[in-house]
Order: C-alpha cells, then sequence, then structure tokens
C-alpha cells in the first residue's frame, strides 16, 4: 500500500500558509529589475538582492545554499555529492519593471484582497518560488514522516536574469548538466511541454531634417513608446509639431473608434502631445493587450503630415505592423502548425526623435518556422521601410514528447490536487526549461484566469499559490521514491 502523501503534504501545508505569504511579501518588496553590473551584481544590485533573500528563506527552511557566478542561488535535497539530481525546480527573482501606472496599490508592496496576492512577480515569479522552496522542504519532512526514500535528490535553482533572456541559466548549463526531470513553475498549468522559439529584431536609421520641417511644416517631433522588447506597451505619446489641436482632434476620435485604444492631446512647447493609452500583457500573448505603440503608429500615419524623413518612416512602420496584426503578416514571416500553433508578433518598443529612430519586434515562432529563413525575411521588410537591422536573436521552438514518464507524472499529479483535466499545452513564453532536453513548465497559471503578468495588478490567487506548493512537493517524492512511482525504474 502506497503511502498517503497528499493527506501529509496538505497538513504540513495548512501549517504554515502565513509564514510562506510573509516570505513572499519580503521578496516582492525587493524591486529586482535587472540593471547595470555592480560589484558581485552581474544583472544589477537589486536582482543581487533577491537572491540573498531567496537564499535567506532557504535557510530558514534548513537548507544550506550555495550561489553560482553571483547570478543563482542554490539549495539541495538529498543530493549525492558531485551527482545530477533526480528533480529540478528552476524559478527566477528579477521581475519587470512596474511602470506605467495602473496598479491599485504600490507593485512592491504585497496586498492580499479577496483570495488574491498582488504584487510586482506574485505569479511572473516569485510567487512560484516562494512556492518552491517550501516544496522542497515539505517534500524532506514528508518523506523522513513517512519512510520514503528521496533517490537522487532535488534541486532548486534560483535566477536573477530570466526577464533579460535567460543568460543566467545559460551560464549554469554551460558548466553543469540539468537535473533528470526539470520544470519551470513560469507559466500555465497542466503541462507547457512546447515552448515556441523566439525571435527578436532590432532596427533603426539616422533622420535627416527637411525644409520643410525648417519652415513650421506638420511633422512628428518625437515619439516615447515601449520600453521592454516582451511587454506590449499600456502607454507611449508623441510629440506633433506644426498643426493645432482642432485639427488633430478628429484623428483622436476616429482611431479610438477603430483602436480601441484612448487618445487625449494638449498643447505642449514645441507643439501638441499626444498620449495612448492601451491595455498591457506579455509580448508572447498579443492578443490578451491592446498596443498602446500599433495604434499611436497609425494616428500618426494618418495625419496631414510633411512629406521628410520621419513622416516616411512612421508611415513605413505603420505599414509593417498595423494594428490587430498580432502574427507576423505584414513582416511576410505568418506561420503555424499542429504541434506548436501559430506565431504571434508584437511591435513593443520605438523611440523617435527629431534625428534617430530606433525600434524592436518581438515574434514567438512554432516549430515549421526553425526551417524558415525569418531573419532574413524580416530583414528585407524592414529595409524596404528605409530602415537598417541593428540587433537581431533566435531561438528554436522547444519541445518535449508529451507522452513521456515525466509529463504523465506530472499532468496526473495536476489532475490529482486540483480536480481538472491534465493536459499539454503549445505557448509563447520562453522558460528556463526552454533549453534543457525533456524540460516542461509546470505552473502556476490555472486556465482562464488572467494573473496579468507584466501587466498592472499582477496577481495570484492563495489558493493557487498553495496548491502549487503541494503538487511541487508531491512531484519531488514521487520522482524520486519508487515505490510512489510503483516501479524501481528511473523517470
Amino acid at each position: 500500500m502506497k503511502p498517503d502523501t497528499k493527506s501529509a503534504i496538505e497538513e504540513w501545508f495548512a501549517a504554515r500558509e502565513d509564514a510562506l505569504l510573509a516570505d513572499l511579501a519580503r521578496l516582492i518588496a525587493v524591486k529586482s529589475v535587472n540593471a547595470p553590473p555592480e560589484g558581485g551584481a552581474p544583472y544589477g544590485r537589486q536582482s543581487r538582492a533577491a537572491l540573498d533573500e531567496s537564499r535567506r528563506i532557504l535557510k530558514s527552511l534548513g537548507f544550506e545554499t550555495s550561489v553560482f557566478r553571483d547570478c543563482m542561488a542554490i539549495a539541495d535535497l538529498a543530493v549525492p555529492d558531485g551527482a545530477t539530481p533526480e528533480v529540478g525546480l528552476l524559478v527566477h527573482v528579477d521581475v519587470v519593471a512596474a511602470t506605467g501606472g495602473g496598479w491599485t496599490e504600490s507593485p512592491w508592496k504585497a496586498d492580499v484582497r479577496g483570495g488574491r496576492l498582488y504584487g510586482r512577480g506574485a505569479t511572473d515569479n516569485k510567487g512560484p518560488a516562494v512556492a518552491s522552496m517550501y516544496a522542497l522542504a515539505c517534500a524532506r519532512d514528508v518523506a523522513a514522516r513517512l519512510g520514503l526514500t528521496v533517490n537522487g535528490g532535488a534541486r532548486i535553482i534560483v535566477g536573477s536574469a530570466e526577464e533579460i533572456g535567460c543568460v543566467d541559466i545559460g551560464r549554469y548549463l554551460a558548466e553543469h548538466d540539468a537535473p533528470r526531470n526539470t520544470f519551470a513553475p513560469d507559466a500555465n498549468y497542466p503541462v507547457v511541454n512546447v515552448e515556441k522559439g523566439r525571435f527578436t529584431l532590432s532596427f533603426g536609421r539616422k533622420l535627416e531634417i527637411t525644409p520643410e520641417q525648417l519652415s513650421g511644416g506638420a511633422f512628428v517631433r518625437g515619439f516615447t513608446g515601449g520600453g521592454t522588447s516582451n511587454i506590449i506597451p499600456r502607454e507611449c505619446s508623441a510629440v506633433v509639431a506644426g498643426l493645432p489641436p482642432e485639427q488633430i482632434a478628429p484623428f483622436l476620435t476616429e482611431y479610438t473608434e477603430k483602436t480601441a485604444v484612448k487618445f487625449t492631446a494638449e498643447a505642449v512647447s514645441g507643439g501638441v502631445k499626444i498620449d495612448a493609452y492601451g491595455v498591457a500583457s506579455h509580448a508572447s500573448r498579443p492578443e490578451d493587450g491592446n498596443n498602446a505603440q500599433t495604434a499611436l503608429t497609425a494616428l500618426l500615419a494618418a495625419l496631414p503630415l510633411a512629406d521628410c524623413d520621419s513622416t516616411r518612416t512612421l508611415r513605413g512602420l505603420a505599414k509593417l505592423f498595423p494594428h490587430g496584426d498580432d502574427y507576423g503578416g505584414a513582416v511576410g514571416i505568418a506561420a503555424s502548425d499542429a504541434v506548436s500553433g501559430r506565431l504571434t508578433l508584437a511591435f513593443t518598443m520605438l523611440s523617435l526623435d527629431e534625428t534617430t529612430v530606433n525600434a524592436t519586434f518581438d515574434a514567438r515562432t512554432p516549430k515549421v518556422s526553425d526551417s524558415q529563413d525569418i531573419i532574413g525575411i524580416s530583414t528585407a521588410a524592414v529595409e524596404k521601410a528605409g530602415l537598417t537591422v541593428t540587433n537581431s536573436g533566435a531561438t528554436r521552438c522547444h519541445v518535449t514528447d508529451a507522452d513521456s514518464p515525466f509529463v504523465r507524472t506530472l499532468l496526473e499529479i495536476y489532475e490529482r490536487y486540483t480536480g481538472l483535466p491534465g493536459e499539454c499545452l503549445a505557448l509563447g513564453g520562453t522558460t528556463y526549461a526552454h533549453n534543457i532536453e525533456g524540460g516542461v513548465a509546470f505552473g502556476c497559471e490555472m486556465p482562464g484566469v488572467d494573473h496579468r503578468i507584466h501587466s498592472a495588478d499582477e496577481f495570484i490567487p492563495v489558493e493557487t499559490l498553495l496548491t502549487s506548493g503541494k503538487m511541487f512537493a508531491e512531484a519531488v517524492l514521487r520522482l524520486t521514491d519508487a515505490p510512489l512511482r510503483g516501479d524501481d525504474t528511473p523517470i
């Protein structure tokens, strides 16, 4: 007869809910947005501070910790010296910025109301990180109580540079083998076994000042768009010279109706400032947001502006990235397949002044795109618009067998603890598991719930947080104890 791990795990977490929430509150208070390197902090002082806070939490739970290259905190449960762990939990405590307004309370203060815990990182990824730390302690204590053996052990790896391209886990994997059964609780339930590739392209050009501009012709003097490549811009603004507010006003009404983005305008020094207010979302899910940047670009392209560099550039960008085209059709890289779904493209960064324009888009690519020249196609499209590519990066689509014993185990655990049907998903987000053979994402967004990651009022339901911790603990036990698996064959 197999031990009743579920009852023991639930009892363990019930006794520690307040402590878990308090630890998470302290971690959310650390404004761990990546920044330039400082001594001992390769991704910024605050990201390092979040690592140090994570180590304090792990120490309070009874674990010894180490730091890898000043960028990742590590704690082990019963991992033999020099061995590759049987189970790996990969989390991160760096976060995206909380700019742009829209927060009910401070994003850096954990705010529990209505059964939800709000704060930057609540779901992405500080909440799951703390749940994972507690899960490791729970697995240790429940194993001791029930006489289970944690064969091969488990390791939690806490990163600090996931939001800037997972560069820290790349450094770790260059020197260490990945745990045999690795999951990152940094996406959706039930199990994400397919992560689309990611393709980013940055481009720009110098702008010339024309006689029309110098003689008072109408032109866009400046544009301030999104500041992060993987976030759909919620707000952006532009300054238009040479047109009075009353001539611009009808365009505000027209493009609010066309795009559902709100526009306002006011006279300022140097022209009329137009502000656009959309809805932010993660760049991998542009359909969840409403891109203020593409909406404002479309509006500006329609204004009666002088035929100058800035006008031609903006109109070219409006054609390349028409508002509502979330799938790369205008750029020429639209694609889809049955395994990984549809390519998505988000135009996320744009800055323009009188002499320079710079921009970036973020695409999430299906398996079929791995065999296509998306860099060449996109470069040609950008150059046709008069712009020059300045940087690009691409990763391939990651696929793990949906029928692997590891995936089947996670799905069984999910069904056991939630009562919901388990299935595998394909998503556009990239997690630490992306380049690990057999790796998957497991949580923490429940089906049908928008956790508002990368947006204002990001939250995680407290019940989801606790259930996640319980499932992670169960996974550690199931994947390391042969009797719980029902056989003596390693997964």
